[in-house]
């Protein structure tokens, strides 16, 4: 085996690294991190990942000789990675860009719009997605990356699983086709709604919600699901419940 050791900051190798903790550098490099023992043996387990391993990350004395090649950080540096303190090897994978999506087409089974920031929100957005039979989640360009170590973390996993696309349009410039709804404070309750096999399901951030034209206003269907004592739920909350009731029907 081949062992690259690292031991400071000022490595380009590890000033790379460090890059792929944020949405830009992901972008940038087509790669990202995943960490976890329980995450990396699922990963290891498949028979057809989607993504390629590039390398193996570890620390001081912690061989993992799963590769020819391995970059070996002092602890210090390896902390700095270790965002999720898992205090285990990680995996430097490589990923093909995400597809842009056609939004003129119509939608087929449950696609996801989702503009969320918070890569926790987003992942466990993404755990109830692949729990209920979404075809697909499409990212719009208000979006964090969905290889971010938080977001991968709230997935258990769930958003390397499911079909992500990537649209460079804010939310507000998306084109309508085919049946659309958003969950809103006022709309028609959730459980009285006839859902249609296919459709676009929007999501709105927390806080701001959704950022639509008046154009989309008019032609989305607004939905909201009741609640007691409470204004409103979770954005990942609402959608989750909202996916259930679609899938019960289809």
């Amino acid at each position: 085996m081949r062992i690259t050791e690292i031991s400071s900051k000022d490595n380009p190798v590890f000033r790379t690294m460090k890059k792929l903790l944020t949405s830009k550098g992901i972008k940038d490099e087509k790669c990202f991190l995943l960490m976890g023992e329980k995450l990396i043996s699922e990963f290891l387990e498949l028979k057809n990942p989607l993504f390629k391993i590039k390398n193996v990350i570890s620390f001081d004395e912690t061989p993992f000789p799963l590769l020819q090649t391995e970059l070996k950080l002092k602890k210090d540096l390896f902390d700095e990675l270790d965002v999720l303190g898992t205090h285990y090897p990680m995996l430097l994978l490589e990923y093909f860009e995400l597809k842009e999506p056609n939004l003129l087409e119509s939608p087929q089974g449950l696609e996801i719009i989702s503009p969320l920031g918070d890569p926790k929100n987003l992942g466990a957005l993404s755990r109830s997605a692949l729990g209920f039979g979404a075809s697909k989640i499409i990212l719009t360009k208000e979006s964090c990356h969905p290889y971010l170590p938080h977001a991968i973390k709230a997935s258990a996993g769930a958003i390397l699983n499911i079909p992500i696309y990537y649209t460079r349009l804010d939310t507000s410039e998306l084109p309508l086709t085919g049946e659309n709804f958003a969950l809103n404070l006022h709309g028609q309750k959730v459980h009285d709604l006839t859902w249609p096999k296919n459709l676009r399901l929007w999501v709105g951030e927390e806080g701001p919600g959704l950022k639509l034209s008046m154009d989309q206003k008019r032609k989305i269907k607004m939905i909201t699901i009741p609640t007691n004592g409470i204004e409103s739920l979770n954005a990942t909350v609402s959608t989750s419940i909202a996916m259930w009731e679609w899938k019960k029907r289809n």
